[in-house]
C-alpha cells in the first residue's frame, strides 16, 4: 500500500510502456494533430488501447512540443475537491507550472467551487507554455459537480491548456458545441483497432509467424481488439494456430473469459496462484506481493510479467509498483472467488495488515471491510478520523461508508462514528449530530483503548453541530469539554490529537466571542493561530486570524484588524479557499472594518461575499453577524429600503435559530434601531431596545450610543447625555463607540451654548483608526464643529481633511433621512414657507394656525430632520427632493 503522496505520485505519470508494444506511429501523429485543439476524446471499451496507446504517445517526446500531465483517475477522484487536488498536481508534476506559480498554492478544499473555479482557470491562462492534460479512466467520474467542473474547462478554451479525454463510454460532458464547431477531436474503438500488419507484428513478437488468411480470420473474430489480439498471442500452441483460432469467439467477455482463462492455465500452479493471490490489492508492488504470497522472488515474478506483456503494467518509474490490466484483475478476482473463496478474507486481512504498517490507512480501512472485520476497520478509522477535514476527507469518505451504512441496522460505538463522519463530509449536521448523540449512548460499553479517542471524536462532532445551528453557549461548553479530553488522551491513541485540539480551540474562541468574553477569545485564537502555522494547518490558521481580526475590529483596533482581515483574505484566495466556512470571519472583519471607515461600496462587497461563500450550509453565528452589518451598510448608505429588507432577513434568521447567543440579538436589535432612526422615528427606537446592558462591552456600548441618538433627535438631551455618560470616560474599550458618545456630546453642548472638548476627544481617538462612520451617521450637525475645531486647533490632518470633504458631499445623503410620509399634511404645508422670509406667526397667519402651533410643527419636523434650525431644514428638505 502506498501514502497518499505516492499514491499521487503513480496517479500523475504515464504507465511504463512495456516491452514488445506494437508502435501505432498513425494514432501517434493523430493524437499530435487531435492536441492541436481544445479537447480530444478516446472512447473505446476495455481492452481497445486506449491507455497504452497515449501513454506511449506522451511518453515519445511527440506532443508538439508541450508538456503533458497524465492522471489516472479512480473512484477516489469522483469528488471536486479530490479532482480538482490531483488535477493541479498532475499539472505541476509534469513541469509545466514554473516555480513561484500561484497555480503551486491553490488546495482545494471542501467548498471548491465556481468562485474557486474561476480564479484557477484565470491562473491556468498564465501558463507560460501550452500544458496537455490526458484524463486516464474519466468513466470513474460521476459526480454532476465534478463532470459541470469540467465543461466549465472544456468552455473557456484556454490556450495554455489541452484536455485529451480517455474514458470506456463516451464521457457525459457537453461536446455537441465543440463538435458542431469543429474543436472536438475524437478517436474511437475502430480508430484504436490493429490493422493486419500490426496483427502480424503482435504474433511475430509472441514467437508465431501468421499467414495472411489465419490474421484476417483474427482481424474479424476480434474486430481488431488489441485486448483480444493479445491474449490470443499469449494463448495460441504456434503449434496448433487455426485450431487455437476456432476455440474462441463471441463477446468481448466471452472471449476474454476464455483467454484469460487459456493463459493462466498455461502457467504453473504457483504462478497461477501468485496471481490470484495478489488480485485483492488496486496496486501491488514486490514486497506486497511476498507478504501475501509468502514468496520471495515476488519481485521477479512481476518483471517477468511485465517482460511477457501479460497485461501487467509498470507504474512510475523504479518498477517498484505495478498493476493489473482490468480485465486481468476483474476475471482473477472472480475465479479466486469461485475457486478460494475461504482465502479472499484472509488475504484482504493481510493486506489491511500491511496497509497499517505502511501508513495507509484509508486503504487498510478498505481491506479490514473486505476482510469481514468492521472492529478492525473501525479501529483503523478512529485512529485517523481528522482525515474527514484533510485533502483526503473524499476519499477517506469512500472508505468509510460501508461501515457507516450500517450504522442504522447495526449501530456500535464504531459504525456510529464512522456515519456521523460520512454525514459531516456531505454536510448533513443534522445527521452527524443524531449519530454522535447515539454513539456518546454506547461510550460506557467500548473498549477502554478506543474509549477516550471516542469521547473526543464525539465531543467534536457535538461542538460542530451546536456552531452550525449557531448554539454559541453549547459550542463554548462542548469545545472546553473537547480540549479536556483531547488533553487526557494520549497522541497514541488519537495520532491526531494536535490538530484536533486546533479546531477545538478555534470553535472554542469562537464561542467565547459571541459569549462576549473577547479577552479570552482573544488569547485562545493566538494560541490556535501559532500552533496551526506550526502544524501547516493553513484552514483553522485561516479561521484563527480571521476571528483575530474580527476581535479586532469590535474594539475598534481598524488598522490591525485591516492588516488581520487582509492576511486571511490572502491566505483564501491563494489557495482557492474563498467559499470555505472558515473564511466568514475574515470577510465579516474585512467588510466591518470598511464600514466604520465609511467605505460602504467596499464594505457591502465584503459581506456578499461572506453571504455567498457557503450558502446556508455553515456556521450560523457569522451569517447571522453578516446579515446585521449588511444592515449597518445600508443604513450608512442612507438606503432606508435596503436597510428594511436586510433587517426582515436577520429577524427571520433568528427566528430560525433560537439559541442565538445574547450579543447576536442585541447586536440585531441595535441595527434595526438604527433602521428607526434613518427613518425618522426616533420614538420607536425603544421597542428594538428597551434599555441598554449594564456590563462593559461592545454590544453595551452600540447600545447606549443609539438610545442617545433616538434621545437627542427627540429633544431630550440631559437624558441622551446621561445615556452616554460611561462611555466619555477615558480609556474606553470600544473605540469607535467612544468615538460617537463624544461627537453627541459636543453637538449637545453646542446646543446648549456651552464649550466642550468632546469634538476634540473625538477627532483623537478616531484619528489613529481612521474611524469616520461616526461622523457621517451624525452628519449635518457636525460640518460647523468641525470647522471651528480646525480654525481654533488648526491640525490640518490628512484626516480631518478628507472627513470635512466628505460630509459637506454626502450630510445630505448620510444623514438621518426621512421619508415624506412621516411628515403630516400641516408639516408639508408650513414646509413650503421656510424659504420665504416669514416668521412664524405669519406662516401661522397665511395658515390659519397660531404662532405656538407652527412653532411645534417646526420642532418636529427639526427632529424628523435631523436638524437643529430653519436653514438646515430647508437643505434637508431640498435634498430629499421636498422642495
Amino acid at each position: 500500500m502506498l501514502s497518499r503522496v505516492s499514491v499521487l505520485a503513480l496517479k500523475t505519470r504515464p504507465p511504463v510502456v512495456p516491452p514488445g508494444l506494437v508502435q501505432r506511429p498513425g494514432l501517434a501523429e493523430r493524437l499530435t494533430t487531435a492536441t492541436a485543439g481544445p479537447l480530444t476524446v478516446v472512447s473505446a471499451g476495455p481492452g481497445a488501447g486506449k491507455t497504452l496507446t497515449t501513454a506511449s504517445w506522451a511518453l515519445s517526446g511527440v506532443a508538439g512540443g508541450a508538456r503533458v500531465a497524465w492522471l489516472s483517475l479512480d473512484d477516489s477522484d469522483d469528488d471536486p475537491q479530490s479532482f480538482w487536488t490531483n488535477v493541479l498536481h498532475a499539472l505541476i508534476a509534469s513541469g509545466g507550472v514554473p516555480p513561484g506559480s500561484p497555480i503551486r498554492e491553490i488546495t482545494p478544499a471542501a467548498e471548491f467551487g465556481n468562485t474557486e473555479l474561476s480564479q484557477t482557470f484565470d491562473r491556468l491562462a498564465e501558463l507560460p507554455a501550452p500544458v496537455i492534460l490526458v484524463l486516464d479512466d474519466f468513466q470513474e467520474i460521476t459526480h454532476q459537480a465534478v463532470i459541470e467542473s469540467v465543461d466549465k474547462l472544456i468552455d473557456r478554451q484556454l490556450p495554455t491548456l489541452r484536455l485529451v479525454v480517455l474514458s470506456r463510454a463516451d464521457p457525459n460532458l457537453s461536446l455537441h458545441r465543440l463538435r458542431v464547431q469543429g474543436l472536438l477531436s475524437e478517436i474511437r474503438a475502430q480508430d484504436l483497432a490493429f490493422t493486419g500488419n500490426e496483427i502480424a507484428e503482435l504474433f511475430a513478437t509472441a514467437g508465431c509467424q501468421l499467414r495472411a488468411g489465419q490474421i484476417e480470420v483474427l482481424r474479424k473474430r476480434t474486430e481488431g481488439w488489441p485486448a483480444g489480439l493479445r491474449l490470443a498471442a499469449m494463448s495460441l500452441d504456434p503449434a496448433d494456430i487455426d485450431g487455437g483460432i476456432e476455440r474462441f469467439s463471441g463477446s468481448e467477455r466471452s472471449v476474454a473469459e476464455y483467454l484469460v482463462g487459456e493463459v493462466t492455465h498455461r502457467l504453473s500452479t504457483a504462478n497461477r496462484d501468485f496471481l490470484l493471490r495478489t488480485s485483492v490489492v488496486d496496486r501491488i508492488s514486490g514486497a506486497l506481493a511476498e507478504h501475501l504470497t509468502g514468496r520471495a522472488d515476488s519481485q521477479q515474478m512481476l518483471d517477468g510479467f511485465v517482460a511477457a506483456n501479460a497485461f501487467v503494467v509498470g507504474l512510475g518509474t523504479g518498477n517498484e509498483w505495478f498493476s493489473y490490466h482490468p480485465l486481468l484483475r476483474g476475471l482473477l478476482q472472480h475465479r479466486l472467488a469461485l475457486e478460494q473463496p475461504q482465502q479472499a478474507a484472509g488475504l484482504h486481512r493481510r493486506a489491511a495488515q500491511w496497509a497499517t504498517s505502511h501508513a495507509a490507512p484509508i486503504d487498510a480501512i478498505r481491506h479490514w471491510i473486505l476482510a469481514g472485520d468492521p472492529q478492525a476497520a473501525g479501529r483503523t478509522m478512529l485512529t485517523v478520523i481528522q482525515k474527514i477535514l484533510s485533502p483526503e476527507a473524499p476519499a477517506f469518505a469512500a472508505a468509510i461508508e460501508p461501515l457507516a451504512r450500517t450504522a442504522h441496522d447495526q449501530p456500535t460505538l464504531l459504525t456510529l462514528l464512522a456515519a456521523a463522519a460520512y454525514h459531516l463530509h456531505r454536510h448533513d449536521y443534522v445527521g452527524m449530530h443524531r449519530d454522535a448523540i447515539e454513539a456518546r449512548g454506547f461510550l460506557p460499553d467500548g473498549d477502554e483503548d478506543i474509549t477516550s479517542a471516542a469521547e473526543a471524536a464525539i465531543a467534536l462532532f457535538e461542538m460542530g453541530a451546536a456552531r452550525f445551528r449557531g448554539d454559541s453557549a453549547a459550542t463554548l461548553r462542548l469545545a472546553a469539554d473537547a480540549v479536556t479530553v483531547l488533553d487526557a488522551t494520549s497522541r497514541h491513541r488519537l495520532p491526531g490529537a494536535r490538530y484536533f485540539r486546533v479546531i477545538a480551540e478555534v470553535n472554542l474562541a469562537g464561542a467565547q466571542l459571541w459569549t462576549g468574553n473577547f479577552s479570552d477569545a482573544e488569547q485562545t485564537l493566538d494560541n490556535a493561530a501559532i500552533t496551526a502555522a506550526e502544524l501547516g494547518l493553513l484552514l483553522p490558521q485561516l479561521n484563527a486570524v480571521g476571528h483575530l481580526a474580527l476581535v479586532d475590529v469590535l474594539h475598534g483596533r481598524c488598522r490591525r484588524a485591516a492588516r488581520r482581515s487582509a492576511e486571511a483574505l490572502q491566505i483564501a484566495e491563494r489557495h482557492g479557499w474563498t467559499s470555505e466556512p472558515q473564511a466568514l470571519a475574515a470577510y465579516l472583519s474585512a467588510g466591518l472594518v470598511e464600514l466604520t471607515r465609511n467605505r460602504s461600496d467596499a464594505a457591502a462587497r465584503h459581506l456578499r461575499m461572506g453571504l455567498s461563500a457557503t450558502g446556508t450550509q455553515t456556521d450560523r453565528a457569522l451569517r447571522l453577524a453578516l446579515g446585521i452589518a449588511t444592515i449597518q451598510v445600508a443604513v450608512s448608505r442612507a438606503d432606508l429600503s435596503a436597510a428594511i429588507s436586510a433587517d426582515a432577513r436577520v429577524t427571520e434568521g433568528l427566528r430560525r435559530t433560537p439559541d442565538a447567543a445574547d450579543l447576536l440579538t442585541r447586536w440585531a436589535a441595535i441595527a434595526g434601531a438604527e433602521t428607526l432612526l434613518l427613518a425618522g422615528r426616533a420614538e420607536h427606537v425603544r421597542d428594538r431596545i428597551a434599555a441598554p446592558g449594564l456590563e462593559t462591552s461592545f454590544v453595551s456600548s452600540a447600545e447606549r450610543v443609539c438610545l442617545a441618538r433616538a434621545l437627542l433627535a427627540q429633544d431630550r438631551l440631559p437624558a441622551a447625555e446621561d445615556m452616554m455618560q460611561p462611555l466619555l470616560q477615558p480609556g474606553w474599550p470600544f473605540r469607535e463607540q467612544a468615538v460617537t458618545a463624544h461627537l453627541l456630546q459636543a453637538v449637545i453642548a453646542e446646543r446648549q451654548h456651552r464649550d466642550s472638548s468632546a469634538i476634540t476627544t473625538a477627532i483623537e481617538l478616531a484619528e489613529p483608526e481612521n474611524i469616520r462612520r461616526p461622523f457621517t451617521l451624525i452628519g449635518s450637525r457636525l460640518p460647523d464643529l468641525l470647522l471651528r475645531y480646525r480654525q481654533l486647533a488648526n491640525p490640518c490632518t490628512k484626516f480631518l481633511t478628507d472627513l470635512t470633504g466628505e460630509l459637506t458631499q454626502t450630510t445630505a445623503a448620510t444623514a438621518v433621512p426621512v421619508m415624506v410620509d412621516h411628515l403630516t399634511d400641516r408639516e408639508k404645508a408650513v414646509l413650503r414657507y421656510l424659504p420665504t422670509m416669514l416668521k412664524a406667526g405669519e406662516i401661522g397667519a397665511e395658515l390659519y394656525l397660531s404662532v405656538n402651533t407652527v412653532k411645534a410643527h417646526l420642532r418636529s419636523m427639526y427632529r424628523k430632520f435631523g436638524v437643529v434650525n430653519r436653514r438646515e431644514a430647508v437643505e434637508r428638505a431640498r435634498a430629499l427632493g421636498l422642495l
